[in-house]
Parts: C-alpha cells; structure tokens; sequence
C-alpha cells in the first residue's frame, strides 16, 4: 500500500485547513493562554501530526499572526461618515472592549509584545476609525497620537480589572468606605467626604456604566483640546 501523503484526512476525517487551525489555536489561547500555544499542543487539540500543521502555517509566529489577523478582522467600528467623531470614539472604545473581553489571552497579550508583518497590518486597519475621528475633532498630529494611546491605555487597563472579576458588579467601594470608618475620624477627609455623600445602592460598581463614564471624560477631554486649537 502507498503511504499516505502528510496531512492528507483519512476517509471520514474533516480536511485539515488553515481556518481549521486558526480556530482551534483561538480555542487554545482563549482557554489555556499564549503560553499553551504550540505545535504540538495544537495538532493534539486538532487531533493531528503536528508535522501536517507545517504544510498550512510554517510556525508558531504564523498562527500568532493569523490569529490577530482573524481576531482584529472581525472588529467593525464605523469609519467617516454621519456619525460624529465623538461617537465613532466612543464606537472603537467599545469595539475594542468587546474584542479584548472575548480574546483576554490573545489580545492583552500583544500590548507587550505586537505581533510584526501582515498581523501588524490588521491591527492598524482596526485602529484608522479612531485616528480619522481624532482628527475630524480637529485635533494635531501630537494630540491625536496621546488620545490614541489615552484611548488603548484605556480599554487595556479597563479589561485587565474586568476580566479579573469575571465582568461581575463589584462591592470594593463599598469595602473601601468600611475601611474608612474602621480610621480615626481625622483620616482622609477628602475621601470621607465623598464615600459619605454616595449611598450604598450606588457604591455598587458596574462596569458598563463604569465603562462609559470613563469614556465621557475622554471625549470631555478631546473637546477641551479642540476648543483650544
């Protein structure tokens, strides 16, 4: 009998493709973290001879790569248009919130270490609605790339506290003003002022609404740098 040609699916097997690679790399990563993903970790996820990988992404760099490709080929935030620019801001906040929250592993991740070649490609493609709205607010070259980076620093930071709770409504103001009235009564003014002017129902923290009032000081923040151009 003729040996069967490397990655070549027995009868009955699905075909071995790059999509069905990069599906269960993604699978991978979202479940174990970048630090799971390897060739042999993924042909034992697929089931495979990881020498057949070879024959559709020719290494770990690759996959990385396409998975950002896939990943930020998916984010769609609206472009010029109708819209105004504040809310095409607040669209990509929220785009790029959604997109960090479903990929945590893979998408914070690249905030230290961006991928290089076509992935990098995606990953600007994703992010031109956000400078195309800076600058119709009127804003210089310097203040658009701080605002892009105030935004990024933003989401990253905001996604970072989220996933680590689970996106569940928080109590740690409400532990913060326990704390408090545990301290001589002399003991952080400000801070007692302001926890004693809130009630408890409000000390809950969501973090949707938490999201969007962070947004708010944002886009209060661009219209202050218009104004002042």
């Amino acid at each position: 009998m003729g040996r069967r040609g490397a990655g070549r699916p027995r009868a009955g097997e699905e075909p071995l493709t790059r999509e069905r690679i990069l599906g269960a790399a993604l699978r991978l990563v979202d479940a174990e973290g970048m630090g799971a993903l390897s060739m042999r970790g993924l042909g034992a996820e697929l089931g495979v001879d990881p020498m057949s990988i070879y024959h559709h992404l020719p290494g770990k760099e690759a996959v990385v790569s396409g998975l950002v490709r896939m990943v930020y080929g998916e984010v769609r935030v609206s472009s010029a248009g109708g819209e105004g620019w504040r809310e095409r801001v607040r669209g990509f906040a929220r785009a790029h919130r959604d997109l960090a929250r479903a990929h945590p592993n893979l998408v914070l991740q690249l905030v230290s270490s961006a991928p290089s070649g076509a992935a990098t490609e995606a990953m600007l493609a994703a992010s031109e609605p956000l400078f195309e709205a800076l600058e119709s607010a009127g804003l210089s070259a310097r203040e658009v790339l701080g605002v892009v980076d105030l935004v990024a620093d933003y989401v990253h930071g905001f996604v970072l506290a989220e996933v680590a709770v689970h996106s569940e409504p928080s109590d740690h103001r409400a532990s913060l003003r326990e704390l408090l009235e545990e301290r001589p009564a002399g003991e952080f003014p400000a801070m007692r002022r302001v926890f004693g002017s809130i009630s408890r129902k409000e000390l809950r923290y969501d973090f949707d609404s938490g999201f969007e009032s962070g947004l708010d000081v944002i886009v209060a923040g661009v219209e202050h740098l218009a104004r002042g151009r």
